[in-house]
């Protein structure tokens, strides 16, 4: 029997160790970039642009603006919807391949519109601003899995 309650503590500390592990916060999850996620304004932030080009550029952006919140939203609805047929028991495989059909359908809208907003500002550059863009743009960025808090 005292063989028997030393593989019994063990095992109920071995357990209390997991469970504490498992027990501790997430690391803070960074805010997103709100518009666009691809680190556009970040990216024309190291650009020495001329009054003329951060004008232009911002215009740009800002009509763009209400398409891409619209994309946006409409990606959310159709995730949501996704989710929705997803839960509904019995399962329908018809709306639920129509439903991931219209989320994809919206997300390559939203990417369009992106890449299109994207290819506006690099036509206001100068050669030497777009090579330095893009190696931005290329550039490692910290992803929501990064505790790191300055990456905001």
């Amino acid at each position: 029997m005292r063989q028997g309650s030393w593989r019994i503590a063990f095992a109920a500390f071995g357990l209390a160790t997991a469970v504490s592990g498992f027990a501790q916060d997430a690391p803070a999850v960074p805010i997103r970039h709100p518009f666009l996620r691809h680190h556009i304004r970040e990216c024309l932030a190291i650009l020495d642009l001329t009054d003329e080009q951060r004008t232009g550029i911002d215009n740009a952006l800002e009509a763009a603006r209400p398409t891409i919140e619209a994309d946006v939203a409409a990606v959310g609805a159709a995730r949501e919807t996704l989710i929705a047929a997803l839960d509904v028991t019995p399962p329908d495989a018809c709306a639920i391949g129509a439903d991931a059909l219209a989320l994809k359908s919206a997300r390559e809208t939203l990417r369009a519109e992106r890449e299109a907003v994207r290819e506006q500002v690099v036509a206001i550059l100068t050669p030497d601003q777009q090579s330095r863009f893009q190696g931005c743009l290329d550039a490692p960025w910290p992803d929501a899995s990064s505790s790191d808090e300055s990456a905001q």
